[in-house]
């Protein structure tokens, strides 16, 4: 079995996000937000949360609006799935503030898993 590569660039950690929006949450991504100034006020004060603790973050338009993503790399639970694992919050209108643990095989990073992986049953 093949091993993934868990040094991910910020671009990469980013590239997940928006697939988990794509993927997860079936949303047409349109233009990319790169100013805080383009998100509502209540989004805005959760980025710069994110941005304060070197999160990783995307901001898209979508048909309902704007939508935002930030989160956490999980190192040695995505070596241990072979998967990519990651923390993920993320805000939309009009149901504000979302957060989960979720994994996704690099070669599908628009298929997302809830959670933090597969149980395995104790000895």
């Amino acid at each position: 079995m093949d091993h993934i590569n868990c040094d991910l660039s910020r671009s990469d950690v980013e590239d997940l996000l928006s697939g988990f929006l794509i993927g997860s949450l079936n949303v047409e991504l349109k233009i990319r937000l790169t100013a805080l100034g383009d998100l509502p006020p209540n989004c805005g004060a959760h980025i710069l949360q994110a941005i304060a603790a070197g999160r990783p973050w995307v901001a898209w338009s979508t048909p309902s609006g704007p939508m935002a993503a930030w989160g956490d790399y999980d190192i040695d639970g995505s070596r241990r799935l072979n998967a990519h694992q990651l923390f993920i919050e993320w805000w939309l209108a009009p149901t504000g503030h979302h957060a989960l643990w979720c994994y996704c095989y690099p070669r599908r990073p628009t298929e997302w898993t809830i959670g933090r992986g597969r149980h395995v049953a104790a000895r």
